[in-house]
């Protein structure tokens, strides 16, 4: 199938025992969703009868061999009934296999079962295993690889919180990809999904820039806006650090932008809408949409911070403090809990003693906010209509109110660097009684992509020259080149585009084929790599079966044998297509607490796509299509078929556009 050092676990939860026997019964239309875990189950059943014992038990034993020679499905199951039947494991597993022949003749589904000692191997017959997989998907459609093992959930995504100061470099390209592939795999798994943006429009880099535009007195540009910013950002920065006339002049716009009335806030307020719109656009080249912008001039006005101050102070754990250096400040007591009791300073200030916020106080108050804990203060007004037809709104202080009710669980994607202030924001939500809440609070951490001789800086401005646009406009125009030679007739409006889709596929691939928590130093040649391991090779894959299928059209229309799919090739690619829904649902329950912060194998689903790619070449380059025999040519004509739906659903679910013709 696909490369595995390691054999692959199954573990599922059953039906009570009495339905757990029923080993005979026929594929349904919820076994659609996931034929592969339904063989699985099928195979665990008959194992768990032959065996007498419990089909969880079974699930503990049974793995997916790394070897496919070696049997589909093999179990240990002898080694744990060694003690209980006082014989050797290779004795058990003779025993075991007897009766598992007498139970496979009334399944069709398995071929044979063989023993190697006390290993026990299965072996699905080919022809019903394709026949049981290509209807699925054919019956499935565009939705195969969509279960609903989480349905009924509702989880809110924040990403990628770039300051609107400055263009997308790569690395900010790497949390929007991270963080809209995620939203695609659990809105694929059954969860209600909400993509929401975070808008820091009062930091000091706002005050700086406003300062700048004020003093500099135009703010006309022929330069793409969040770009113009990026540059004059990195010249007031210098002055600001220089310059003690500036860096007064700059603090006291800091703080007339906390009153929205005010000229500066006005100015600000333009700016940033000017930037997010050109942000914007960087972030529909790469399929990526949002619902809605939080904006930090609205956490900071409408009344949650009141209104969560309130909720903490009711809490033992959270007081106000009559002396000392903290004196009328609002602190949370952390050495109340475990981990942190032997802290030399266990008070963490969550509001100053002159009521302004500490960004760990407001962080608290938002996620707050995000579970519905405190009722929603905002209000909401349209900030702009996406390329995808639909709005992404704004949180304001004058608007409609609307009601997003709450969520279930929370994910927000921040560099690994960030580890610890999310934590402290997890803790004290448990110190305020909101364990549950605690609980499924997640920090998608992901490390930074580099240069090769430096990191990336909005302040130094060495993202100038990779910012994500540039890099974009350097994966179109090297497509271009490939699609000219390809396509020399076809005209120049349908080239440029096909360009843009593998440029921007190439660049999601590459932000997604490694695991979130390790680093990525940009090379041109990693990210452009149009024959290898990289997203351009996925959608040849899928354009290639396609022109199989154009020129398939006029073939009769017969049902097709797909017994007759029993060659390696076929098999193997066949038995990868039926476990594409179970690839999915992996990494959504894959979803679990490190240290460091929530692990999101997010390269899972670009190794599987990428086998899955490599697998139907191989078929495709050994196996003929339409010149096979009329029979076997309409049987192959289906698995191509198939391999197109279970292609375009995967990379529809890594955000990488579809191109017909490359």
């Amino acid at each position: 199938m696909w490369d595995q050092t390691e054999p692959q676990r199954l573990v599922y939860e059953y039906p009570p025992p009495a339905e757990a026997c029923d080993v005979n019964q026929a594929m349904s239309k919820s076994d659609d969703a996931n034929p592969w875990q339904t063989f699985e189950k099928t195979v665990i059943r008959l194992i768990a009868k032959a065996a007498s014992v419990e089909p969880e038990t079974v699930g503990d034993f049974t793995e997916i061999p790394p070897d496919s020679s070696l049997g589909d499905i093999a179990t240990t199951i002898s080694f744990h009934l060694t003690k209980e039947v006082k014989k050797n494991p290779a004795e058990i597993a003779a025993g075991i296999k007897t009766r598992l022949d007498e139970l496979a003749r009334d399944e069709p589904l398995i071929d044979r079962v063989e023993v190697k000692g006390p290993y026990i191997n299965l072996f699905f017959d080919r022809g019903e295993l394709a026949k049981r997989t290509l209807i699925a998907i054919k019956n499935r459609g565009e939705e195969f690889g969509r279960t609903e093992e989480f349905k009924g959930l509702r989880a809110l995504i924040e990403s990628p919180a770039v300051n609107p100061s400055k263009p997308w470099h790569i690395g900010h390209a790497r949390n929007a990809v991270i963080g809209d592939t995620l939203g695609n795999i659990l809105e694929a798994v059954g969860y209600d999904v909400l993509r929401t943006d975070y808008i820091n429009n009062l930091g000091l880099q706002i005050a700086q820039l406003a300062w700048k535009l004020q003093k500099e007195g135009s703010t006309e540009t022929d330069q793409k806006y969040d770009h113009f910013l990026g540059t004059l950002y990195v010249d007031v920065q210098k002055d600001f650090e220089t310059n003690p006339v500036v860096e007064q002049g700059i603090r006291e716009t800091s703080r007339q932008l906390e009153d929205p009335e005010s000229t500066d806030a006005q100015v600000s307020e333009e700016m940033i809408t000017r930037c997010l719109k050109a942000q914007n656009e960087t972030s529909y080249r790469l399929g990526i949409y949002h619902d809605l912008q939080i904006w930090e001039s609205a956490i900071a006005h409408s009344g949650l911070l009141d209104t969560a101050r309130e909720m903490m102070l009711s809490c033992e754990s959270v007081f106000i403090p009559n002396d000392g250096d903290k004196a009328g400040c609002v602190v949370a007591k952390l050495d109340d809990l475990e981990e942190f009791k032997d802290m030399k300073d266990p008070y963490k200030v969550l509001f100053r003693s002159d009521g302004t916020r500490t960004y760990t106080g407001a962080d608290v108050a938002f996620q707050m906010w995000k579970f519905g804990i405190v009722s929603d203060p905002f209000k909401y007004a349209v900030f702009e209509n996406q390329p995808n037809g639909e709005d992404v709104l704004r949180t304001t202080l004058v608007g409609d109110q609307k009601n997003f009710g709450r969520f279930d669980v929370v994910f927000n994607v921040i560099g690994s660097e960030q580890a610890h202030p999310q934590k402290l924001i997890y803790t004290i939500l448990d110190l305020l009684g909101y364990e549950e809440q605690s609980k499924n609070s997640h920090h998608i951490a992901y490390e930074w992509v580099g240069l090769e001789e430096t990191d990336f800086s909005g302040r130094k401005g060495t993202w100038i020259g990779y910012s994500c646009d540039l890099v974009l406009d350097k994966a179109a125009e090297i497509a271009r080149e490939e699609v000219d030679k390809r396509n020399p007739k076809e005209g120049e409006e349908f080239k440029d585009e096909v360009a843009a889709k593998i440029g921007s596929g190439a660049v999601r691939y590459l932000l997604l084929k490694a695991s979130p928590d390790r680093k990525i130093t940009f090379r041109w040649m990693d990210a452009l790599d149009f024959n290898g391991d990289a997203g351009p090779y996925l959608q040849y894959s899928l354009a290639r079966a396609k022109r199989i299928i154009e020129k398939a059209d006029s073939l009769d229309e017969s049902t097709p044998d797909y017994s007759l799919l029993k060659d390696n090739l076929e098999y193997e690619l066949l038995k990868a297509l039926s476990r594409y829904p179970e690839e999915v649902l992996v990494v959504a329950r894959g979803l679990k607490k490190e240290a460091w912060g929530t692990s999101f194998s997010s390269n899972r689903i670009t190794t599987y796509c990428y086998n899955l790619a490599s697998l139907f070449s191989k078929f495709y380059d050994a196996l003929p299509v339409l010149k096979a025999e009329d029979s076997l040519k309409i049987a192959r004509r289906g698995l191509v078929n198939a391999f197109i739906i279970a292609m375009t659903n995967c990379l529809k679910l890594l955000g990488i556009p579809v191109v017909d013709r490359m």
